[in-house]
């Protein structure tokens, strides 16, 4: 059995040799130093044989002036403003620590009326020339290296806007402003079911969705709110997606405790919840109540084993998981977010060891 193919059996909820693992975000730039000094290699999902790779469309050629929103002596001059007009403050790069972080200017912070959303400069996610590279890839991915290729669309709805418009002032708009904040939300999902198309037409083994829509004490924003605001617009693009290829797995990512919209989750047609934090929720509980429709696909604490267990934890830690949640398929292993710079790289390797040791209960059989 192929990487691929462990993916995707695993994913549909059925016995696999082994349970799949991948490294979610990946490595913090101090851990990815650390690991080409110590491997000498610049890939550690190659190293360590991870069944999954990602792909995304390519870069905009557009050169947008965003001077009208964010003003370039608002950044420090090692900031950038992104395609979206969004000003990135990045950290200190001599902050090992906090490397990967950033602050943001909003550059739709000011911002007040219906045709405000109207007139922004959006990017042209719908462009060709920005997916002319993916059926290649995805083929390379799958038949040539037999993983599973996973294309990315995070930050779908509600961070893109909320980086746009700033939180604050977003959570108020769907209070105060509602027509601002459905003409925002309305044009973002316009060019995400576009992207969603265009990568259901290449067919990736996962399309990964995603927006942190939860804190760790429970939902970021009431539960009728995300289903008021969220909900209905991420069902278009799961729609879109399951119009032009309907096997495609769904993959939706939130931090935090997200549990009281899972059944939401499920009903609009999501397969596989990521990343599960173990800190804030009870992955045990999701899987015996939905673990007949739902996938799981991280659970493996960046807060907790992986930085501050031992190795034979970290060991201990990932067997249970597999007895318990990789019952009858339904589970990759992941760290729930990137590896930071307090993992030791003890635990990497125990991880990466116990899932490759340890078969899934009921295989064989």
């Amino acid at each position: 059995m192929n990487s691929r193919e462990r993916v995707v059996k695993a994913m549909r909820r059925q016995l696999t040799d082994r349970v799949p693992f991948d490294f979610a975000l990946g490595f913090s730039p101090y851990q990815l130093e650390q690991f080409r000094r110590r491997s000498g290699q610049d890939s550690p999902e190659d190293y360590f044989g991870a069944d999954a790779r990602g792909v995304n469309i390519g870069p905009t050629r557009l050169h947008t002036d965003f001077s009208r929103y964010v003003r370039r002596d608002e950044l420090p001059a090692n900031g950038y403003i992104d395609e979206w007009g969004e000003g990135h403050i990045p950290t200190s790069s001599d902050d090992v620590y906090h490397s990967h972080l950033e602050g943001y200017i909003h550059p739709m912070r000011h911002l007040r009326r219906v045709q405000d959303v109207l007139d922004y400069p959006l990017p042209d996610i719908e462009a060709e020339y920005r997916y002319e590279h993916l059926p290649a890839d995805i083929h390379f991915i799958q038949e040539t290296r037999g993983l599973a290729a996973v294309a990315w669309m995070a930050c779908t709805i509600f961070e893109v806007a909320w980086h746009l418009r700033s939180m604050e002032a977003l959570l108020m708009d769907f209070i105060d402003n509602q027509d601002f904040a459905a003409a925002l939300l309305d044009r973002i999902t316009a060019k995400r079911i576009i992207q969603a198309q265009r990568y259901a037409e290449m067919k990736p083994d996962v399309i990964l969705l995603g927006d942190d829509v939860a804190t760790q004490r429970g939902m970021l924003m009431s539960a009728q709110m995300w289903r008021r605001w969220l909900k209905p617009r991420l069902a278009r693009i799961i729609h879109a997606i399951r119009t032009v290829n309907p096997t495609t797995l769904i993959f939706y990512h939130t931090d935090g405790d997200g549990t009281a919209i899972v059944p939401d989750l499920i009903e609009i047609g999501v397969d596989i919840l990521n990343p599960v934090q173990p800190e804030c929720m009870d992955i045990y509980a999701l899987k015996r109540q939905y673990g007949h429709v739902l996938s799981f696909w991280g659970l493996l604490g960046t807060q907790s084993v992986m930085p501050f267990g031992t190795p034979a934890e970290v060991r201990a830690d990932v067997r249970c998981k597999i007895e318990v949640v990789g019952k009858g398929g339904g589970l990759l292993l992941a760290p729930t977010h990137m590896v930071e710079p307090e993992v030791p790289w003890e635990n990497i390797v125990a991880f990466v060891e116990t899932v490759k040791a340890t078969q899934p209960p009921g295989f064989g059989f």
